[in-house]
């Protein structure tokens, strides 16, 4: 009973990584350096560059002379359909173009990126650095159980889980299979009663009255 209790209060096992002693053997070399880790020991790092040129060009709108485009109520011939002034474009038959505003002429930008090398700033281009994990011991703590030792026993843990939601499931089972028992035994009662009032109906109009008699 005591070793069942202990079992099932103990949720904690032996880190499987360092076996419970809560180091590992660290795997610098022998001047005691690993890899730089923010170039990953290539000693440059890799950073993109972008440049954005912008470029004059004639306006591309079709119909744009000069920054000058045929009005779109009269068709061109500032007048309109009783021969008045269009009253968009003032009789001239062109408005300003929508496009280069107009100036006749448009900018284009266009975007170039590079990739560009750069000497890595923490290990200055070695590649290496000093080992800050076990700091010369050759022993560096264990990242799985962060030196403890010990870690959750995940596997415990879903068990245990398992057995409390079947523990609270077989009340609300044993009420449901105690609800369609009480409601299927009401329900045959009542039949019964509903057979035992039709059966007398029937015997009652089966019986020969005074009148039938005579």
């Amino acid at each position: 009973m005591n070793q069942t209790l202990k079992w099932i209060t103990t949720m904690k096992k032996e880190c499987p990584t360092c076996t419970g002693s809560g180091t590992i053997s660290c795997k610098c070399n022998d001047n005691n350096e690993i890899a730089c880790p923010n170039c990953g020991g290539k000693g440059v790092v890799t950073r993109r560059a972008t440049t954005t040129q912008k470029k004059e060009m004639p306006c591309d709108h079709p119909q744009c002379q000069q920054g000058k485009v045929s009005c779109g109520v009269c068709n061109g011939t500032g007048r309109t359909a009783k021969g008045e002034p269009c009253p968009s474009c003032k009789g001239k038959g062109t408005v300003t173009c929508p496009v280069c505003g107009g100036l006749g002429r448009i900018q284009r930008s266009t975007q170039e990126s590079w990739l560009e090398h750069e000497t890595c700033h923490i290990c200055n281009g070695r590649g290496m650095v000093d080992c800050y994990l076990c700091h010369g011991t050759k022993e560096r703590v264990c990242p799985t159980c962060k030196g403890k030792g010990t870690v959750l026993d995940q596997g415990k843990i879903v068990l245990l889980v398992a057995l409390a939601l079947l523990l609270l499931a077989v009340p609300v089972l044993f009420v449901a299979v105690a609800g369609i028992t009480l409601g299927g035994c009401l329900f045959l009662l009542w039949k019964e009663q509903q057979s035992r009032k039709e059966e007398q109906a029937i015997s009652d109009q089966s019986e020969p009255t005074d009148e039938d008699t005579i």
